[in-house]
């Protein structure tokens, strides 16, 4: 059975709780800078390779991606299937790109 985020959340309050009781708050806190700066990095390497897929429907239809994103967002463009997935492309760059936003935040707490 797959845990739920409350479930882990618990978890890993009652591991943390036990390592800071320990006196290990430094690596803690270096170990969690680390799995940051690793999904930093996870999530950059998706938008790389995300990028790449663009690339092509911006060849094919002569527009930038973010040109194409501001058209169809005002219904300027039609709904065929490609605008459907370049439009899943790119709100999933837009995805990332705040979920690293946050992870940096996180990063600059300390």
């Amino acid at each position: 059975m797959k845990e739920t985020n409350q479930e882990l959340l618990g978890k890993s309050k009652q591991k943390i709780d036990i390592l800071l009781s320990l006196g290990a708050g430094r690596e803690l806190d270096t170990s969690l800078t680390k799995l940051i700066y690793f999904q930093i990095a996870k999530y950059r390497l998706n938008i790389n390779q995300i990028q790449f897929e663009l690339s092509r429907f911006e060849d094919k239809y002569k527009m930038s991606t973010e040109d194409f994103y501001r058209q169809f967002e005002s219904g300027k463009i039609g709904d065929a299937a490609d605008f459907f997935e370049w439009i899943g492309l790119y709100e999933n760059i837009l995805l990332y790109n705040e979920r690293i936003r946050s992870l940096e935040v996180a990063l600059r707490s300390d």
